[in-house]
């Protein structure tokens, strides 16, 4: 799985008592969950695309969020909780949602859960950009 803009800000630092750290914020999950499951599709489905500069804009965003909230941004780890849990719930949700498995191989399945998700309007739609054009073909319609 690749590691995103997000992931990659929550490095491992000092060691902290778990008593100093505070539970990892919904939005902080949410953007992480939804920016890594967005990564996943694009790169599994030829008809989608990550769409970075949003994904960099949106961490910029929680970054800033999260130092407003007292936490520090370039310690997550230092005062944050692990926030491995919710994220694997979430991950778990979207799979049960769109009936795909942990380990899914079926790009075609992959494809139709990114455009569902486009079409819903969700957060992880909102990362995936359909490639359109001479010789872009739509997975969810039968050839």
């Amino acid at each position: 799985m690749k590691k995103s803009l997000l992931a990659a800000a929550f490095v491992m630092a000092t060691p902290v008592l778990a008593d100093d750290l505070r539970p990892a914020p919904d939005y902080f999950v949410d953007a992480m969950v939804s920016i890594t499951t967005a990564e996943n599709i694009a790169t599994t489905c030829p008809n989608l695309t990550f769409d970075a500069v949003k994904a960099s804009d949106v961490t910029t965003e929680v970054m800033e969020a999260l130092t407003a909230d007292g936490f520090d941004s370039k310690n997550l780890e230092g005062s944050m909780a692990d926030p491995g849990d919710a994220v694997r719930a979430a991950q778990a949700a979207f799979l049960d949602k769109h009936k795909l498995s942990k380990d899914e191989t079926d790009f075609i399945r992959v494809c139709m859960a990114g455009f569902a998700e486009i079409q819903e309007g969700t957060q992880v739609g909102a990362f995936l950009v359909e490639i359109t054009g001479d010789g872009a073909v739509d997975p969810t319609t039968s050839q």
